[in-house]
């Protein structure tokens, strides 16, 4: 026997339209909430993008401003030390002259070396107004250059703390989210000395100035440093050459003296007599020291103590000393880091924070120290770099906080 076919009420058609509705409603809402979670995410990480593009871009500002103060550092002591080398060429020169002018005396009753020795002391007089105007043009152009390095420096420090807030609001601004820079090393996070233009000063006292004194006379090469050898020794008598040129500080600028000497030594059991040849002196600022047998300029004093007050008396002088150039210095050798905050207003309010570290580092494998020890941070070396840095979840939450309580729908409501 069949059953006759079920056949729904009204009511019952009803209900289904109503389930189905409620169905694809619920479908719809749940599709919606993904669009709308899966568009906010997107948008999150749009805005920790621009953020940690924001970070790079400061943190490679900084390496370049720390760099460029540590190429400008070697070059002002560079320009320093070419001045101590023209001056030492000057005093050997005066030396060499002097000593051809006593050769050609001596050397007056021998027939043929009389003639050769008379010109060449003619040649060194000669040569001495162009080469003296020479040097002394020289050191003139490098005290300006000396000079414009430390204004330089000053001006690239501001530029670049200026450029970089600049960048920062730059790239914030041109992302579509209508991004804005909230925090730039917030005291709250991470204490402002860290950030590269505060852990950094203009050293420019009597400390910084023996500082830069001390690493200009280190500087030297060998030639400036001592010009101090033999040229025989028979036993009794001996040729000594010697010289040096020192940089010293006075008033706060820098004086560069330079001696040369030249003398013949006769030497018994008990007894020693110096012979002078030639002693030639330059300097700006002060005269080198005409009594006394004071340490330095290659122990020109100590050996040759006529020649070398000889050469005092007679010095060159090339000008007067200038003052000793300010340069930066960092404070401590900690790591800086910059720590940036951005948000958004489109909508619910977003953020994202992201971390820059600018760091000092000198591989070992590539540029190893002699003495084969860590070089700490410092601004004589150009070797600092920058890379994103992971903000901890303590201070996420302490942004977090700082973010929503300085909302603009709180800042109305207030």
């Amino acid at each position: 026997m069949m059953m006759p076919p079920i056949r729904a009420t009204k009511a019952q058609h009803g209900y289904i339209l109503v389930a189905a509705a409620l169905l694809l409603t619920g479908f719809a809402w749940a599709l919606f909430t993904l669009t709308n979670l899966a568009r906010g995410t997107q948008q999150q990480t749009e805005i920790q993008h621009v953020a940690d593009h924001t970070a790079a871009a400061l943190g490679i500002i900084a390496a370049r401003d720390l760099n460029f103060k540590a190429v400008t550092n070697r070059a002002m002591l560079a320009n320093e030390v070419a001045i101590g080398q023209a001056l030492a060429l000057l005093s050997w020169y005066e030396m060499a002259r002097m000593t051809s002018q006593r050769l050609a005396a001596y050397s007056a009753w021998i027939p043929y070396v009389n003639t050769v020795s008379a010109h060449l002391a003619r040649t060194m007089q000669q040569l001495r107004v162009p080469i003296t105007s020479g040097v002394n043009a020289y050191v003139r152009f490098q005290q300006i250059v000396i000079q414009g390095i430390e204004h330089a420096q000053w001006t690239f420090h501001q530029a670049a703390w200026l450029s970089s807030v600049m960048t920062a609001h730059h790239i914030a601004e041109s992302s579509h989210l209508k991004l804005e820079l909230f925090l730039l090393n917030h005291q709250t996070l991470i204490d402002l000395q860290t950030l590269w233009f505060r852990f950094q000063s203009r050293k420019g006292g009597t400390e910084a100035q023996q500082d830069y004194l001390r690493m200009v006379q280190d500087s030297r090469d060998g030639f400036t440093r001592a010009r101090t050898y033999r040229w025989f020794d028979t036993g009794m008598i001996y040729a000594q050459k010697a010289g040096g040129t020192d940089a010293k500080a006075r008033l706060g600028q820098v004086h560069w003296q330079s001696i040369d000497s030249l003398s013949l030594h006769q030497r018994a059991l008990f007894w020693r007599i110096e012979h002078r040849l030639g002693g030639g002196g330059s300097f700006i600022g002060s005269r080198p020291p005409m009594s006394g047998r004071p340490a330095g300029f290659g122990d020109s004093y100590q050996r040759n103590r006529r020649a070398s007050h000889e050469g005092a008396r007679l010095a060159r002088s090339s000008g007067g000393g200038h003052r000793i150039p300010r340069y930066y210095e960092i404070n401590d050798a900690r790591d800086t880091q910059i720590t940036v905050v951005l948000r958004s207003h489109d909508g619910d309010l977003k953020w994202a924070a992201s971390r820059a570290k600018v760091y000092f580092s000198r591989p070992q494998a590539l540029w190893p120290r002699p003495e084969g020890m860590q070089e700490r941070a410092n601004l004589f070396n150009a070797l600092w770099q920058s890379r994103l840095l992971a903000v901890p979840e303590y201070e996420l939450l302490i942004l977090a906080s700082q973010v929503h309580s300085h909302s603009p729908r709180r800042e109305e409501a207030i």
